[in-house]
């Protein structure tokens, strides 16, 4: 397969890897939240005085119609990140500095206009979902019950990018069902 971006997502449970059209731009935030007197006492995961934040990534792509067989590629492909939003499912986002694993889905901001009159481009937002060990801390500490998604998928992947027509037409294909 051609891949078409610097940067992808694997949506761990379906076992789906998303390409775009181009990635513009990849930011990075990793931080520490630093504990005054007061916070320290109520965090269970600090060492020296400081906590690991949720790791956010955030894509710039762009997604079009235009060198792609299909119509409504870009619609669909949108539709298909909304859904992975709705759905919390957890991904792994892949650049090429660092991948990240437990990636939620937080915030999709799209644009469309004159620049992409086939598609559009937008921001992806990823943060870090709450790790099973941290999770089971905050739960015991404020008598919370938590759950944590896990994968029964396979672990081989599947490509969805424009080359391959649309995410349904991918899926069909793949369970055997012949099309046009």
């Amino acid at each position: 397969m051609n891949q078409t971006s610097s940067a992808y997502i694997i949506v761990s449970l379906l076992g789906y890897r998303y390409f775009f059209d181009g990635v513009t731009s990849v930011s990075h935030s990793l931080s520490l939240k630093i504990a005054t007197d007061s916070d320290a006492s109520a965090w269970s995961d600090t060492i020296n005085n400081a906590r690991n934040e949720p790791d956010v990534v955030t894509l710039s792509v762009v997604a079009s119609d235009t060198h792609v067989p299909i119509r409504g590629w870009a619609r669909q492909t949108l539709e298909s990140l909304c859904q992975i939003k709705e759905n919390r499912l957890l991904c792994r986002v892949v650049t090429s500095l660092r991948s990240y694993d437990n990636m939620l889905l937080s915030a999709i901001s799209v644009l469309q206009d004159e620049n992409n009159p086939e598609g559009w481009s937008g921001t992806l937002t990823f943060t870090r979902a709450q790790s099973a060990a941290a999770a089971d801390a905050a739960s015991s500490s404020d008598s919370v019950q938590s759950s944590t998604s896990r994968s029964s998928g396979s672990s081989s992947t599947r490509n969805v990018g424009s080359q391959d027509g649309s995410v349904l037409q991918t899926i069909l294909r793949e369970a055997g069902i012949k099309l046009g």
